[in-house]
């Protein structure tokens, strides 16, 4: 009786030791660097600070190159919680980024917009290479920098 009691408590610490074991690594590995899986990279987001409006959408559509070949509209939806349709012209001057798609990371300047559709500044570069599905973020950088006629 005395053996199996011991046996049990061994059993118990031993137990307890593995949690805390896994309990710690869960910690480690949470402050150390992002870990890689076969190509695929965990990342966090950025700080970002709550009274820059931003708006997300998805292109539904490309539109026509002009004569030099430069295309400077796209249409879109919504996308994410809380966006709905902006108002024609109220994200003129905003920046665009591309978050998805063949020209991720690149950014351009609204010149106008309606509620589907987004044209960009003229001596922005061309917007060839968007395709639907690619997802945009759409923010005021500083309301002070807009300029109404851009």
């Amino acid at each position: 009786m005395l053996l199996t009691t011991w046996m049990l408590t061994g059993v118990r610490t031993s137990a307890m030791a593995s949690l805390m074991a896994a309990a710690l690594l869960l910690t480690l590995h949470a402050a150390a660097e992002p870990m890689r899986f076969q190509g695929i990279q965990l990342a966090g987001h950025d700080a970002v600070d709550p009274a820059v409006r931003r708006f997300t959408a998805k292109v539904t559509g490309v539109g026509l190159a002009n004569k030099a070949g430069r295309t400077s509209t796209l249409r879109f939806e919504p996308i994410g919680p809380g966006m709905v349709a902006p108002k024609r012209n109220e994200m003129r001057g905003w920046r665009l980024t591309f978050i998805r798609g063949k020209m991720f990371g690149r950014t351009l300047w609204l010149k106008s917009n309606t509620p589907d559709e987004l044209t960009v500044r003229n001596n922005d570069p061309s917007m060839e290479g968007v395709s639907v599905g690619d997802i945009v973020v759409i923010e005021l950088i500083d309301p002070k920098l807009v300029d109404a006629n851009a």
